[in-house]
């Protein structure tokens, strides 16, 4: 849908060839198209509008203007009208984002302010010419933060070509201000810019009004008003009509606001009682054209008097052809005026007022008039006819704060409003207050014997049990609101509704079959029924992911086809169900790039169960993506946790809680995951949510296995089985064959393995389910080498043997004949620890020392490595016969630590020997923290985008937790590999500094500097960055410390002086000192 451009908005206003040039602001003026960015900021009234609009004409500059008012105070308004600006100059500019805008939710995320910001970037570039972009009365949006946003975004990266110029009554808060002032990229126009001098008010008076005033007078104006030009302007309407200004000099005491009212006053009083009354009548009006002024006020030629307004300065302005507003301090005065002196005609025409945009279906202004003169009945008739549309066009805010207006007595007389009121605090998670409002209205439509209204009421709160997922309890209300809804006189569609949510609730209660028969049933009577997602979760919760996806994604470009507004939507949010396949499916990034967008929908639209939701998902995703860091996934989940609290939700803790259970299992904490896990379980027993207590007992049972707790874990997984056959879940199915197929291969039951495998494998063909065994998904086995001995021994017993073969291809295993089942994790930087699967190897596993530096010496060279050369490495003092003997022993010490279940005369998997080389099998998935840590700072390092540089550089720089090897710190053979670590880790803070220094966050360069600094007190690089960062905090001698130890530094450590970039930077410090003091 395509937003309506008032095109008044968009014209330069009319100012009067009389009014007075100014040479220093005009001169100031001048320097406008030198800059990116100019702002002007002042009070009302001090004439940043007509100045603005008098240079622009003066000096002929084709400047794009447009006019802010309070109703654009959104990006997409406010971007529609910025395009349409620079149209009068390029007419075929911003063609592609007015369409991407028409394809975008009413709701903006980050990364959509981003690709506007791009495309109108680009656009600019592509003008080649100069556009100069006028954003007058700024203050009126200031509060938007998408739009505050998408400015900061422009500025970070403004064209060259583009020259903005925001007028203001107050200074932006833009963090990039600072940095473009610093860099000469800011032209500032401020009050003491803007008052007059007195030779100008002077000039003024004489030119614009033809008054002479003597000097004394003159002196005594300019101390009065201080060179406030309305003020001034009002002055000079007087004295004509008085033919002296001593009365006025007996203000000097005045405030400039008082000295306004009472001049104002003494102006409005001048005029003909015709003239008077006109200015107040219109006064209640934004915007004045006839054909509001004719109906409103009841006579005829209105245009003729507001010329006649402009003729004699009032303080009225033209705004294209036919359209004019008062200036907004003349405005507020007359209005509050109307209301003293004349109330009873004050709300007669503002009521007026409001059934002229009745008529034309403007039902916001019309209310916006009514509320003007408390008019609650006519509101409360407005709503109870419209409101649902306000509701379904996503504008909770606008209609909670009409609502809340309404009295108790016209809520009872229209009582559907109390029905809106519950809406609005169910779809902000207000639980207990939406009831109590859905309670209300049915109480109030039940007197009247009101079955649709009845229905309503018990449709709404059985949906905030269906937003909670609280089946039992919403069951019931289903089925009365059905009962009563097909009593009343309704459309079938109103009847679809309720069969709808009868399907998901079914569903939400594991019953897949009954879920989907209601749902057949609701689309057989509204095809069309789009609501909630049910069709999707029934995918979901059957194992059908590949349909899901198709289904939202289909439903999200449907919504951005018709340009559709969303309502919060709980749980069945389209992101956080992607974002829950995504996980199920092992797409980590994707889920996590979802979940971000979830919880920031949540929170946009004041939705806190839909953010939580968005935190839970992220845990799910994080704990896929980040198995090193498994604290941030925990924060994930018990920051879901806390928001459940808050809004009292005790159903909406069960997901979190299961998240909790396999992450606490996988960590090794089994007591704290099995607690998590029977907390989650109380919950979704006590609602018989099957489904979710299946995934639950799942994680209770994979608990069980990476504690070696086999026969409760066995336990748990054939109660999962059944449960799972309960709800028909494919997935669900084949999760728990697998697992109970790994138990039985652990307790070498031979029968049990092969009939568990051959359903394993059998469902994964064919549901499709491969790319369990590719990628790390919430309910698969941390470490997929899990999967490698469980194959072969299939590929060995016939067991679905060539989907065996194939999965074992795809995983790069041909010839193996045995595997040890898990992969290896090596962090040698800051400590040296391995991991052997999920579990660490402690200090006394090592029975010998030698072992573990032969391992890593392995990991080090990174190749195989000739008996001889291990000899002289690690037993250089030793003949070769004591050496040999000793080498023997370690291997066998450390092939017994990294494969302790190993069958004797088996051969070892980890570590090969090829003649007289040995070394680390290639075919062995071992992860080295150094390999992962120089892969993401030379990424970095190669970066050049602010948002992609510093993520890579954060995640590298956190893997850095000390040098290569700190116990083996003396060895030769260790020491080109500890000193590349170290300069990758210098380099990249070094980098991450300075991108600290381009976003201003100066206490955080200056910690990576202090850390470059305790690792090589000789990089220069930091203490320039932690010169520069201390004299941007106004701490020069802390800067001057810095370069004073620099020298020294230097001198001691190289015998050398600091280089000229340094002492440029000292330099320039010194000579800010210097202007300051001057300026002092």
């Amino acid at each position: 849908m395509k937003l309506p451009i008032i095109q008044t908005k968009l014209r330069i206003p009319v100012v009067k060839d009389e009014f007075i040039r100014r040479a220093k602001l005009t001169r100031k003026m001048k320097k406008i198209p030198e800059y990116p960015l100019t702002i002007i900021h002042s009070g009302a009234g001090f004439g940043k509008s007509t100045a603005l609009a008098l240079f622009m004409r003066d000096e002929n500059i084709p400047g794009c203007w447009y006019s802010i008012s309070s109703m654009d105070d959104d990006i997409l308004p406010f971007l529609s009208y910025i395009i349409h600006s620079i149209r009068g100059y390029i007419p075929d500019f911003g063609q592609d984002i007015e369409k991407y805008i028409e394809t975008m939710d009413r709701y903006i995320r980050e990364e959509d302010l981003s690709y506007l910001c791009s495309l109108f970037i680009n656009e600019v570039l592509e003008a080649n010419s100069d556009i100069t972009l006028i954003l007058d009365d700024y203050h009126q949006i200031e509060h938007s933060y998408t739009i505050n946003s998408w400015i900061e975004k422009l500025l970070e990266h403004i064209p060259s070509n583009l020259h903005m110029v925001i007028s203001s009554r107050s200074r932006p808060g833009w963090k990039y201000l600072t940095k473009m002032k610093v860099n000469g990229q800011l032209l500032e126009i401020i009050r003491e810019d803007l008052v007059l001098t007195i030779e100008e008010m002077e000039l003024l008076l004489i030119d614009l009004y033809g008054l002479e005033i003597e000097p004394a007078h003159l002196e005594s104006i300019y101390q009065l008003t201080e060179g406030w030009i309305i003020a001034l302007c009002m002055i000079a309407q007087q004295i004509p009509l008085t033919g002296d200004i001593s009365t006025l000099l007996e203000h000097s005491s005045f405030s400039l606001q008082d000295l306004f009212d009472y001049l104002v006053m003494e102006v409005f009083s001048k005029q003909p009682p015709m003239i008077q009354q006109f200015l107040e009548q219109t006064s209640i009006l934004d915007i004045l054209e006839e054909e509001l002024c004719d109906e409103v006020i009841g006579i005829q030629g209105a245009s003729t008097m507001l010329e006649q307004l402009k003729e004699r300065n009032l303080f009225i302005q033209k705004i294209g052809l036919k359209h004019y507003r008062y200036h907004a301090l003349f405005k507020e005065f007359l209005e509050n005026a109307f209301l003293k002196n004349n109330p009873t005609t004050f709300t007669k025409l503002h009521e007026k007022c409001a059934r002229f945009y009745e008529k034309r279906l403007m039902w916001e202004e019309a209310l916006y008039h009514y509320k003007k003169i408390n008019h609650y009945k006519a509101m409360a008739s407005i709503l109870q006819e419209n409101g649902i549309k306000m509701l379904e066009a996503g504008k909770l805010k606008s209609l909670s704060d009409q609502l809340t207006l309404i009295p108790v007595l016209e809520l009872d007389t229209y009582y559907l409003l109390w029905f809106l009121k519950a809406e609005v605090h169910r779809y902000r998670s207000q639980f207990h207050e939406a009831e109590e409002c859905y309670d209300k209205t049915y109480n109030e439509a039940e007197k009247r014997h009101d079955f649709l209204g009845m229905s309503k009421a018990l449709e709404g709160k059985a949906k905030i049990y269906l937003d909670t997922i609280q089946p039992h309890q919403a069951e019931k209300l289903l089925y009365e609101a059905i009962e009563a809804r097909e009593k009343s006189i309704s459309s079938e569609a109103e009847k679809a509704k309720l069969y709808y949510l009868l399907s998901e609730n079914l569903l939400n209660s594991g019953k897949s079959t009954n879920a989907e028969k209601w749902l057949q049933k609701a689309k057989t009577y509204s095809p069309s029924i789009l609501d909630g997602n049910i069709e999707a979760r029934l995918y979901l919760r059957t194992g059908r992911f590949e349909a899901a996806k198709r289904f939202l994604l289909h439903q999200k470009e449907e919504l951005s086809n018709k340009n559709g507004i969303e309502l919060p939507k709980s749980h069945r949010e389209t992101d956080l169900l992607l974002s829950l396949i995504e996980s199920f499916t092992g797409e980590g990034l994707m889920a996590k790039e979802l979940a971000q967008a979830g919880i920031q929908q949540g929170i946009s639209l004041k939705a806190p169960f839909v953010e939580a939701c968005g935190w839970i998902r992220m845990g799910h995703a994080v704990q896929i993506l980040n198995k090193y860091d498994s604290d941030l996934a925990e924060q994930c989940y018990n920051t879901a946790l806390e928001i459940m609290s808050r809004l009292n939700v005790e159903r909406g803790k069960a997901e979190p809680l299961m998240g909790l259970c396999i992450l606490y299992g996988t960590r090794g904490e089994y007591e704290r995951a099995l607690e998590a896990g029977k907390r989650a379980l109380q919950e979704t027993e006590k609602v018989q949510d099957i489904w979710l207590s299946a995934l639950i007992t799942l994680c209770m049972g994979i608990t069980c296995i990476y504690n070696e707790r086999l026969n409760k874990g066995l336990s748990c997984l054939e109660k999962t089985r059944e449960l799972f056959y309960q709800c028909e879940d494919s997935f669900g199915q084949m999760l728990s064959s697998f697992w109970l197929a790994y138990i039985y291969y652990l307790e070498k039951d031979q029968d049990m393995f092969r009939e568990t495998m051959d359903k394993f494998l059998y469902m994964v063909q064919k549901n499709d389910f491969e790319f369990f065994f590719h990628k790390v998904s919430v309910f698969s086995p941390r470490d997929l080498q899990m999967f490698v001995p469980l194959l072969i021994e299939c590929t060995k017993g016939d067991i679905q043997k060539s989907l065996a073969v194939k999965i074992l291809q795809e995983m790069g295993i041909t010839t193996l004949d045995s595997h040890p089942g898990y992969s290896i994790r090596v962090q040698t930087l800051g400590q040296f620890k391995i991991w052997l699967g999920e579990k660490e190897v402690g200090e006394k596993d090592w029975q010998r020392e030698k072992g573990k530096e032969l391992f890593q010496l392995f990991i080090t060279v990174n190749e195989l490595i000739s008996k001889e050369e291990i000899l002289q490495i690690l037993w250089p003092n030793q003949d070769t016969k004591h050496a040999d003997r000793d080498f023997k022993v370690a291997l066998n010490s450390l092939q017994h630590v990294l494969e302790p279940t190993r069958k004797a005369r088996a051969a070892p998997f980890f570590i090969i020997r090829e003649g007289m080389f040995y070394g680390i099998n290639p075919h062995a998935k071992i992860e080295l923290d150094t390999t992962l840590f120089q892969s993401l700072i030379q990424n970095g390092l190669s970066e050049t985008y602010q948002e992609k540089v510093i993520p890579l550089l954060e995640k590298g720089l956190r893997l850095y937790l000390g040098e290569y090897l700190p116990e083996r710190r003396y060895d030769d053979w260790c020491l080109s590999k500890r000193e590349s670590m170290l300069v990758y880790f210098l380099r990249g803070a070094e980098k991450m500094a300075q991108f600290m220094v381009r976003k201003e966050e100066y206490e955080q360069a200056i910690y990576w500097c202090e850390n470059i600094l305790k690792r090589d007190r000789t990089w220069e690089e930091a203490y320039r960055l932690l010169m520069y960062c201390y004299y941007r905090k106004n701490n020069r001698p802390l800067a001057m410390k810095w370069y004073q130890k620099c020298m020294t530094v230097l001198e001691e450590e190289l015998g050398v002086s600091p280089l000229e970039p340094t002492n440029q930077m000292h330099d320039m410090i010194i000579e800010s000192e210097k202007y300051r003091n001057l300026i002092r």
